[in-house]
């Protein structure tokens, strides 16, 4: 692995998964043994040891470096030859002098894969010999220096959903009819619930409009009425269309207004200056007849779908 590979850093915490001390390292670094292997310890449900080149590792670039390796141990029981674990990990060298860990990891590709091919990464040139044995580096301290590791294993969950969009779902158009409506005077109105795409829904209508609209336009709104209910909470996407009718002649239109709304944190999307009450009010244009029943429609013409898959 190339050195522009590799990615350095200092931090105060200490490793969280296991430390290594070296003590008389001059006498292990002369001695004819190429590579140390430490005992083993567990993370992530895994046996793993660090195999330490005080020499460097020389077929890996390691020449004049200090070479460290994480390596998944051989007593790990697997079901066969083609087990495989994935893994993040970080390996580290203490600056015994300013109490920080110098944190060395892959830049480019930081998961690993650990399988009966390659059981072991690491890092060749790790850390050149003449910063490791500079005394004021702080790494080798009376001829002691510390080692370390942590190691995140990715294991698949196996929850898996899939996302659809339904175009033009059953059932995707509803009529909440208010009877009355002139004698409502301010109070919202609001449907029952109604099911759409697998999720409840309910229409509310503001007689006198709601935000920005108020006191001008009649608003419409969806709400998703079962986000709060549903656990864990799932979004919705929708494209949907709000409709009054023209009550006089279906041949004349009425009042719509298209929306492409996400339902997430908001659970309830309103129109924007969909029908001046003007409008509403004058009984020439057919939205509210002599009898003073309004029709208020929501057409779906898209809705999202989130199914687990099993």
């Amino acid at each position: 692995m190339g050195d522009n590979a590799i990615s350095r850093e200092k931090r105060s915490l200490p490793p969280a998964d296991y430390s290594l001390k070296i003590e008389s390292f001059k006498l292990l670094s002369e001695s004819t043994v190429e590579s140390f292997e430490s005992g083993v310890f567990k993370s992530g449900g895994y046996n793993w040891k660090l195999v330490f080149y005080p020499n460097g590792k020389k077929n890996d670039g390691g020449k004049d470096h200090l070479s460290l390796y994480l390596k998944i141990d051989d007593s790990n029981p697997h079901s066969d030859g083609t087990w495989n674990v994935n893994v993040y990990y970080k390996l580290f060298v203490y600056d015994q002098l300013s109490n920080q860990y110098l944190v060395v990891q892959d830049a480019k590709a930081p998961m690993r894969r650990f399988d009966r091919r390659k059981g072991e990464w690491g890092f060749g040139k790790f850390l050149d010999l003449a910063t490791f044995n500079e005394p004021s580096n702080g790494y080798l301290v009376d001829e002691s220096c510390v080692f370390g590791a942590e190691v995140y294993v990715v294991k698949p969950t196996g929850s898996e959903e899939i996302l659809s969009l339904v175009s033009e779902p059953d059932d995707g158009t509803y009529r909440f009819t208010i009877p009355a409506f002139g004698s409502v005077g301010d109070t919202v109105q609001r449907s029952g619930e109604f099911t759409v795409g697998e999720r409840n829904w309910q229409l509310v209508v503001y007689p006198a409009g709601s935000g920005a609209d108020r006191g001008n336009y009649l608003t419409v709104s969806l709400k998703l009425a079962d986000y709060q209910k549903v656990t864990p909470k799932k979004p919705v996407y929708a494209e949907f269309k709000f409709k009054i009718p023209n009550q006089y002649s279906r041949n004349r239109a009425g009042a719509e207004q298209t929306v492409k709304y996400f339902f997430n944190s908001a659970a309830e999307k309103e129109s924007s200056k969909f029908l001046p009450r003007d409008d509403l009010y004058d009984t020439t244009k057919g939205y509210l007849p002599s009898n003073e029943t309004l029709v208020v429609e929501v057409q779906f013409l898209v809705v999202s779908v989130i199914k687990a898959n099993t």
